[in-house]
């Protein structure tokens, strides 16, 4: 099977729209099973309300208790929204105004999805054969992790759209020469994925190290430049919302990288004077919310106690990054979330639950789970043997470092496997490439550079 040119793309006649109409398709279905929020309901719910308070004339918004929790009495108030980056606010919102529910937004999700293995493709053949791209933009529109995760209303969910087209770009820019245009066309992609998740923030350092590593050449200094101001320029107006809404304080993007830095030094157990959870820590700082109010000093307190503690423990601290490495690449309950616990919550609910009792309590969970999980851990297997064994290396450079970058970025701070799923398109591109290279010489025509 082998893609049209992008140039002869025709909606009657397009092997391009039809993995866009399956993947879309296959995400509805999982939609269809998944209706609503329920994953990390928590953030969905202050999304949904900053959208709601914009709509009714409230601006961008939400309705808080900043009382003390030692208060008799409650004080809500609408708070200025701060505590989450705004790009999925506006992302979310034409979605959630046509259809005031979640649904609409899981809808608008399934197509971003859709929309991301058509790109999956066109970043694959720039890196590896196209009969790999190929395989990889179909394992990408029916990789049941993927789907399921994509309809999830959160942010996180529609990251590989944002890294994939900031990644097609980039690869584009390069092919035409790094001219103005499309240069600053990168720069604003990769600002609106940051304004959705901060952790892309320093993404752009590892593109462009994977450019250089496969080509040996760097953009020009107007490219660099044009790219570089159009992240300034969107992640400026961002944080001057930010300024003006807190009345001079800078929250560049949002919160909570200080908090998320304390309470993952207890990750795997309460140490060193910290804790998990951001309930334990609302009631350990006295409100109902770790944002509001001065949430702003409460992240800068949090984050400078984290690193005092992770510079008198730095042995600690090491073993402890190295202990999320698995944490992060082990899809976690999001495919079974809706019909059985955790095995995590199963072990804690009462003394005695093994695994052997969660499997005997929810078999079709625990075989969810089992597929899920040998599925991401083949892959990351596949995508092994294409970076150890593969020549020449520059192949295998760019979506390399999108993946080391996703675990290095996250291993210093808390870490949950929903951060690694941006990723797994690129794990899958390498996988596709490893089949083959398992299969057939990597000196054949499937290997070489496009």
């Amino acid at each position: 099977m082998e893609f049209q040119s992008i140039k002869r793309f025709s909606l009657s006649n397009s092997p391009l729209l039809r993995l866009f109409v399956a993947a879309f398709l296959f995400r509805l279905a999982f939609i269809a099973v998944f209706t609503g929020p329920n994953y990390f309901e928590g953030i969905t719910d202050s999304y949904v309300q900053a959208m709601d308070n914009l709509l009714n004339g409230r601006g961008l918004t939400v309705y808080v208790d900043v009382a003390p929790l030692s208060s008799p009495e409650r004080d809500f108030r609408y708070e200025p929204f701060i505590d989450r980056p705004l790009g999925y606010v506006f992302l979310a919102l034409p979605a959630y105004a046509i259809w005031q529910s979640a649904v609409a937004i899981q809808v608008l999700h399934a197509f971003m999805g859709a929309a991301a293995c058509v790109l999956m493709f066109l970043v694959g053949r720039k890196i590896v054969a196209e009969r790999a791209a190929v395989r990889a933009a179909w394992l990408l529109a029916l990789w049941p992790l993927s789907a399921r995760f994509e309809v999830a209303v959160l942010p996180d969910s529609v990251m590989p759209f944002f890294l994939l087209l900031a990644s097609w770009l980039l690869l584009e820019a390069r092919d035409r020469g790094w001219n103005f245009r499309w240069s600053a066309t990168v720069g604003i992609s990769l600002a609106a994925g940051m304004t959705m998740r901060p952790d892309m923030l320093f993404l752009p350092i590892f593109l462009l190290a994977g450019v250089w590593l496969t080509d040996r050449k760097l953009p020009s200094i107007g490219a660099l430049g044009s790219a570089t101001a159009a992240i300034v320029l969107v992640l400026g107006l961002h944080t001057w919302r930010n300024y003006e809404a807190t009345e001079g304080n800078i929250a560049p993007l949002g919160l909570g990288n200080g908090i998320s830095m304390w309470e993952g030094i207890s990750q795997f157990g309460d140490t060193l004077g910290t804790l998990y959870g951001d309930t334990r820590l609302a009631e350990k700082e006295g409100y109902a919310s770790w944002a509001y109010p001065d949430g702003i000093e409460r992240d800068r307190a949090r984050f400078a106690e984290a690193l005092g503690i992770i510079r008198d423990n730095p042995g600690f601290y090491m073993l402890h990054m190295f202990k999320r490495i698995p944490v992060l690449l082990t899809p976690d309950w999001i495919m079974t979330r809706k019909f059985a616990p955790s095995l995590m919550e199963h072990l804690q609910e009462q003394k005695g639950n093994s695994i052997g009792s969660y499997v005997s309590a929810y078999p079709g969970a625990a075989a969810t789970r089992a597929l899920v999980i040998g599925l991401q851990w083949a892959s990351l297997a596949l995508a092994a043997v294409v970076m150890f064994r593969i020549r020449p290396l520059r192949l295998v450079w760019f979506p390399s470092a999108v993946i080391v970058y996703y675990i290095a970025v996250h291993i210093p701070t808390n870490t949950e496997a929903r951060y690694f799923y941006p990723a797994i398109p690129f794990v899958l591109m390498l996988a596709s490439a490893g089949w083959d290279l398992l299969r057939r010489s990597p000196d054949s025509e499937d290997f070489r550079a496009r």
